[in-house]
């Protein structure tokens, strides 16, 4: 009677352990699950980290390759060419150089060229060479004109900095001018005015005030 009645107890024993022993089965079979995905994952970020920096190195290397072919595509009646480079003579003999990130000639007859981020040197003896910039630049072949527009800048090579929103430049003279508020800068002071003229490679300026409006500035005198 007393064997019979110990019976259940080590029956429910029995019973609880190999319920742990399951639990722990499967809590172990879980970890060794999530350690090989961490383990995974960290093969796989690396590699992915890898892989989107060689992707860029070689698209940053096909551009480069593009751009230096300096190839013209055509788009219907537009002729188009990356780094467009064009360098001529006035006919002072001032040489000037004309590049942009893009040129655009609409129509294969036209003689006017639109380009992207413009930059013009003009460059003289005896002189340091001078620098007009803008975001739009058009180039008329038939009239020798070249005009920027929209944050233009000129720095000159005697030390003038001119800030205004559009000038024109003749070609055949290297004279270049503006209809636009401008402001002058230089080392002595600086000038406002409505317009403007620079000639012989910034060695000459002119400001202009309209009806009404004034040419004004501080200027301080020569420290020599």
């Amino acid at each position: 009677m007393r064997t019979s009645a110990a019976m259940p107890a080590i029956e429910t024993a029995t019973h609880d352990h190999a319920d742990a022993r399951q639990r722990l089965n499967i809590q172990a079979l879980a970890w060794k699950k999530r350690s090989r995905k961490i383990s995974r994952l960290r093969l796989i970020f690396p590699g992915l980290i890898i892989g989107t920096v060689l992707l860029m190195i070689v698209w940053i290397v096909v551009q480069s390759v593009i751009n230096s072919m300096n190839v013209y595509t055509t788009t219907g009646e537009d002729i188009r060419m990356t780094n467009p480079f064009y360098t001529d003579r006035s006919r002072n003999g001032e040489r000037y150089e004309m590049r942009g990130l893009e040129a655009v000639r609409k129509g294969r007859t036209s003689q006017i060229v639109t380009l992207t981020a413009p930059r013009m040197e003009i460059r003289s003896e005896n002189s340091r060479p001078s620098a007009l910039e803008g975001a739009v630049g058009v180039y008329d072949d038939t009239k020798r004109r070249f005009t920027l527009n929209k944050d233009v800048t000129l720095n000159s090579g005697n030390g003038l900095s001119l800030r205004t929103q559009a000038a024109d430049v003749d070609l055949q003279s290297a004279v270049i001018t503006g209809n636009t508020p401008v402001e002058g800068r230089w080392q002595t002071g600086v000038v406002n005015a409505q317009a403007f003229r620079v000639e012989q490679n910034g060695r000459k300026v002119v400001f202009y005030g309209k009806p009404g409006q004034q040419v004004t500035g501080t200027l301080s005198g020569d420290e020599d």
